[in-house]
């Protein structure tokens, strides 16, 4: 994960520091998906491919998020 967020840093001209203050855990698990989905050079980048990556990964943090408390949510 380190290394990731040092990639991304660099990639959008920010420090990391900057970079984990100004985005939150969604948006950062979203970038990593798009290098993910990007990386792969088997299979052309399309919207489809993206979206079905992004509710893949999400579709376990909103069960959990609906698991939670109100109280304990942000």
């Amino acid at each position: 994960m380190r290394f990731f967020l040092f990639s991304l840093a660099r990639e959008l001209h920010m420090t990391v520091r900057q970079l984990t203050s100004n985005l939150d855990s969604y948006e950062l698990q979203e970038w990593s998906i798009f290098f993910k989905v990007a990386a792969d050079k088997t299979k052309p980048l399309t919207s489809d491919d993206l979206k079905d990556q992004l509710k893949s990964a999400f579709s376990g943090a909103k069960a959990k998020a609906k698991r939670m408390p109100a109280r304990v949510r942000r």
